[in-house]
């Protein structure tokens, strides 16, 4: 079976830390919704079991274009399925492992000192988002990619405008323009000596894994495209979530070894991204008394998913002090997101040394949330020191 579902285009009146209506009789229901997104029919899977499903059977492939996003370019190994997926996601494997994501926590600390020094200096009372949330990955994304702070704004800039886009038209227009920003980096950073991941995705001698000038430039803008802007944005929903529980945080001051599982549960519980990454169907599938036919969209939801009572204990509770295994929000399968540790890492640097410099820190006021695109806080006003 199947029902009709209408996407929220705005959050009004929404809890910030639920996930939409629509979407929650979905996953309730226990059957497939339909969904038009740019007019074209897509099937939506809301359960954690049907999520997995999709994210990981050969019945539903990545590589077949879909009618929504028809990017057919070299390197774009999101766009792909195994073995070519697995080229690409080698060439990549040693800047995304734990090991790697353990070194890139001391640029973490760095640059987080760095940006709450210039929110101390300022004073009490700033919005956390474009000084901290934003920065704070934009600078270590950086940094582990080798690209300068100009680079990088310019950069961000351009994929911004892909992102914010209104329109296919406009998308495709916009994507040409960015790829051919990013190529141009890929040939400066070949010229130049440096073991970045950018220098090495990007150099032309003997690697196990060579790559064409073409191929770097896909890799690299699918990184970009996957983690940049997301992570920036769970960042300050972390926080957001973290300040409005001041149970949860007064949990994590009593008890710091906390950290890692209370990340786990923040990527859990917070419903950041209310469209996965659609599929499309090769065969015929028949799921919940519905047949998805060959050549169907479909999309996996994945902050419905990590809702699912049938996975999680109370779902709807956040509780830093539960481990979350097995949840959905870095994907599921063999294109689960390379960048999970960092984006770990990320989170809980920001979150530690955030509290830990001002223990007081508390929010100053309304917390709008984007419209569109990802769910999180538009806005993050806080304050510190003595109440007034």
């Amino acid at each position: 079976m199947s029902t009709e579902v209408q996407q929220e285009t705005t959050p009004v009146g929404r809890c910030p830390f639920a996930i939409q209506d629509e979407q929650r009789a979905l996953l309730g229901s226990g059957v497939i919704g339909s969904y038009d997104l740019y007019g074209v029919k897509h099937w939506l899977l809301a359960s954690a079991e049907d999520v997995k499903l999709v994210t990981n059977d050969p019945r539903f492939s990545s590589a077949v274009p879909s009618e929504v996003l028809p990017i057919d370019r070299p390197g774009w190994f999101s766009g792909m399925d195994s073995p070519e997926h697995n080229r690409y996601r080698q060439k990549i494997a040693r800047d995304f492992t734990l090991r790697a994501a353990r070194k890139q926590e001391e640029i973490a600390i760095r640059v987080a000192n760095a940006c709450l020094d210039d929110i101390e200096a300022a004073g009490p009372g700033t919005d956390l988002i474009p000084g901290y949330a934003k920065r704070l990955p934009s600078e270590v994304i950086n940094e582990v990619y080798g690209l300068s702070k100009e680079e990088g704004a310019a950069l961000e800039a351009s994929m911004r405008a892909v992102v914010g886009a209104a329109d296919m038209a406009a998308i495709k227009t916009l994507t040409t323009e960015f790829f051919a920003h990013a190529v141009s980096l890929v040939r400066l950073k070949r010229d130049q000596s440096g073991d970045r991941l950018l220098h090495r995705l990007a150099e032309a001698g003997d690697d196990e894994v060579l790559l064409s000038e073409e191929e770097a430039t896909g890799v690299f803008a699918v990184l970009l495209f996957a983690g940049h802007d997301s992570v920036q944005q769970m960042v300050g929903y972390c926080l957001y979530a973290l300040l409005a529980h001041p149970e949860q945080q007064a949990a994590l001051r009593r008890n710091p070894d906390l950290i890692d599982g209370a990340v786990e549960e923040m990527l859990r519980y917070l419903p950041l991204n209310p469209l996965g990454i659609p599929r499309v169907c090769v065969e015929d599938v028949e799921l919940h008394g519905q047949t998805i036919k060959a050549g169907d969209n479909v999309i996996p939801l994945y902050s419905t998913a990590n809702r699912d009572p049938k996975a999680f204990d109370e779902p709807d509770t956040f509780d830093v002090t539960r481990r979350p295994e097995q949840h959905l929000a870095f994907g599921h399968g063999i294109h689960k997101c390379p960048g999970q540790h960092l984006a770990r890492v990320l989170i809980k640097v920001a979150a530690q040394r955030l509290f830990e410099r001002f223990p007081d820190i508390r929010l100053a006021g309304d917390v709008p949330m984007n419209p569109t695109g990802l769910f999180s806080p538009a806005e993050l006003q806080v304050t510190w020191g003595p109440a007034a």
